[in-house]
C-alpha cells in the first residue's frame, strides 16, 4: 500500500479542547449532518428542547392598554393628591383601560364617598397602566435560534400567540457495552465479573442533554461483533458511544474497529481521568469510545460528548457554575495531562473549603460524593493548602 493511501495517523495526547477540534473537523470531512432536523412540537413538550428557528411574536402582549393594579381609572391630570374625583371608572387587574384614561389609583389609596372618589396619592399619566407591547410587540423577536427552552419561555411563547414551536430534533444517542467481562444488570456475579452501570450512566447524561438514548446488548470482545455492532448503531444514531475497550490491552480493540469503520479521529487525550478515550466517525456517525473506569466515562461524556451533542442541536453545552474555595490540602499537577480532581466542598465560616478526593479512575463514588471539579493544567505547578481555586459544580 503506498503512503498516499494510507490513512493518516490519529491525534493522541494533545489537550481536551484541540482533540475536540479534530474529531468535530474529522466529523465535517465524512460528511457527517451537522445538526439534527427540525420538528414541530406542542408547546406542552418544548420545555428543554432547542429552538431551530427565531420565534417572533404574532401578537403583542398585552395586546391592549392595561391596568396594572386594582383600582378606578383616571385623567391623572385631575388626579391630585386630596381631589375629589367624578370622572373615574372602576378597574381590576388586566382590564382594559377605558378609552381616554391615563392613570390608575391603586384601591387602597381611594376613598369612596357617594359616588365620589377620594385620591389619597396623586396619579402622572401612564401610573399602574401596562402598555400595548409592554412584554413583546407583534413581529419583535421573542426566542432566538439555537435557545434551549426554560418554562419561561414556552409561557412567553403563548402569550406571544404560538401554540407549538419549531425546535432540533432530539439527537439519537446508542450506548453499546463491550466486554466479556461485562454482565446486565441484575445479573448474578461471579469473580471478574463487572455489572454494566456504565450504559445506565451514560444514557442518563445524554437525557439530561435532551437526547434520545438506546443501549444495545452487551458485545463481547470479538472484533468481527463490534465492527458489526458499531456499523448497525451508527446506521440508525446521530452519535454512538462505544464503552471499554478504548485502551491497548489484549482485548482492547475499539481504535481498530473506529478505523475499520470510517475514521480514527484521537486516540488518547491528555486529561485524566479519561486519557485513554477514542473519537471518530462510522460512516456519516460521530463515535466516542468511552474508557470502561466509570469515572472516565462520565467525565469523557462531560469533555467531549456534551459539546458534539450541542453542536447537533446548534446550541452551547450547560455550563456549570463556578465557586471559588480554597484547598484543603495541596495539590500535585501531572506534567503531561490536565487534571480533573474531584473535591468535596464544606464552609469554614464565611469561606469554602475544596477538599480533594481519590484521583482513582475507577471509584465512581468519588463522583458521588463530589460537589465540583477542580482542573489543572497540564504542566503547571499544584496549587498549595490554603490556595484559592476555581471550582466546577456538578451539585447545586
Amino acid at each position: 500500500m503506498s503512503d498516499a493511501s494510507m490513512p493518516p495517523e490519529p491525534a493522541h495526547d494533545l489537550p481536551a479542547a484541540e482533540s475536540l477540534a479534530i474529531w468535530l473537523e474529522a466529523c465535517r470531512a465524512a460528511g457527517c449532518p451537522e445538526r439534527t432536523p427540525a420538528e414541530v412540537v406542542p408547546l406542552n413538550r418544548a420545555v428543554g428542547r432547542v429552538t431551530a428557528e427565531p420565534v417572533l411574536a404574532r401578537r403583542s402582549s398585552p395586546a391592549y392598554d392595561a391596568a396594572a393594579m386594582d383600582g378606578i381609572a383616571v385623567h391623572a391630570a385631575q388626579a391630585t393628591a386630596g381631589a375629589v374625583l367624578t370622572d373615574f371608572v372602576v378597574v381590576d387587574t388586566g382590564d382594559p383601560m377605558p378609552t381616554g384614561y391615563d392613570a390608575v389609583v391603586m384601591r387602597e389609596d381611594v376613598t369612596f364617598v357617594d359616588d365620589k372618589a377620594e385620591v389619597g396619592k396623586a396619579a402622572e399619566p401612564g401610573k399602574h397602566v401596562r402598555p400595548v407591547g409592554e412584554d413583546v410587540r407583534e413581529g419583535e423577536t421573542l426566542l432566538p435560534a439555537g435557545l434551549r427552552l426554560q418554562p419561561w419561555d414556552v409561557a412567553a411563547a403563548a402569550a406571544a400567540g404560538h401554540e407549538n414551536l419549531t425546535v432540533h430534533q432530539a439527537p439519537r444517542v446508542a450506548i453499546v457495552p463491550t466486554g466479556d467481562e461485562i454482565r446486565p444488570l441484575g445479573s448474578r456475579l461471579e469473580p471478574g465479573d463487572i455489572l454494566d452501570t456504565n450504559s445506565l450512566m451514560l444514557a442518563a447524561q445524554a437525557e439530561e442533554l435532551g437526547c434520545r438514548t438506546r443501549i444495545l446488548d452487551i458485545v463481547p470482545d470479538e472484533p468481527p461483533q463490534l465492527l458489526a455492532a458499531m456499523r448497525d448503531a451508527a446506521a440508525t444514531s446521530d452519535l454512538v458511544l462505544f464503552i471499554a475497550g478504548s485502551s491497548k490491552g489484549r482485548g482492547d480493540h475499539t481504535a481498530d474497529v473506529v478505523a475499520a469503520a470510517g475514521a480514527l479521529a484521537v486516540h488518547g487525550v491528555a486529561v485524566r481521568p479519561g486519557h485513554p478515550v477514542v473519537l471518530g466517525v462510522a460512516g456519516r456517525t460521530p463515535v466516542l469510545g468511552a474508557p470502561g473506569y466509570p469515572v472516565s466515562a462520565a467525565l469523557t461524556f462531560e469533555v467531549f460528548a456534551a459539546p458534539m451533542i450541542a453542536a447537533l442541536m446548534n446550541t452551547a453545552p450547560p455550563r456549570r457554575a463556578v465557586v471559588e474555595a480554597r484547598l484543603a490540602t495541596g495539590l500535585n499537577s501531572t506534567e503531561s495531562s490536565e487534571d480533573w480532581i474531584r473535591v468535596q466542598l464544606s464552609s469554614d465560616g464565611d469561606d469554602l473549603v475544596a477538599t480533594p478526593l481519590t484521583r482513582r479512575a475507577g471509584v465512581l463514588t468519588s463522583l458521588v460524593r463530589a460537589d465540583g471539579i477542580v482542573v489543572l493544567p497540564a504542566g503547571t505547578p499544584g496549587p498549595g493548602a490554603g490556595d484559592r481555586v476555581p471550582v466546577r459544580l456538578l451539585r447545586t
